[in-house]
C-alpha cells in the first residue's frame, strides 16, 4: 500500500501509536517498532489472531521519494490472512489521520480501509 505525501519516515515513526483491536473475529495488535539507522524504514512487530490462527509478522514502512510504502517485511513467509491485511490497512488509516498530507496511492487493500 502506498501513501503519497511529504511526511518523512522519521516523523511517521515518532507519531506511531500502538494498535489493538479486539472483536468477535479475533485480535489485531502492534507491539514494538524499530527505526532503521538511516531513518528510511520502520519495522513493526505485529500479531493477528483470528479463527484460532495466530500469525506473528513484521510490518514494514519504507520511505520513497513521493511518500511511504506499507507492506509485509519482504523476507518473511507470512500467510496473508484477512487479519494481516486489515492490520496493514489500520496502519495506513492511522498515518492518514495523523498526517492529512498523506493521500492513498496504489493499493490492493482498499476494501480493508472502509
Amino acid at each position: 500500500m502506498v501513501l503519497v505525501g511529504k511526511p518523512a519516515v522519521e516523523d511517521v515513526f515518532k507519531a506511531l501509536r500502538p494498535i489493538q483491536i479486539r472483536n468477535e473475529r479475533g485480535i489485531l495488535r502492534t507491539m514494538d517498532s524499530y527505526l532503521e539507522s538511516k531513518k528510511n524504514s520502520i519495522l513493526i512487530e505485529s500479531l493477528s489472531i483470528q479463527e484460532n490462527k495466530t500469525i506473528s509478522f513484521l510490518a514494514m514502512i519504507s520511505g520513497r521519494e513521493d511518500g511511504v510504502v506499507i507492506r509485509l517485511y519482504p523476507k518473511s513467509e507470512v500467510e496473508k490472512t484477512d487479519g494481516v491485511k486489515r492490520l496493514l490497512a489500520e496502519l495506513a488509516k492511522q498515518f492518514m489521520e495523523t498526517f492529512p498530507d498523506f493521500k492513498l496511492g496504489e493499493t490492493n487493500l482498499r476494501e480493508y480501509l472502509a
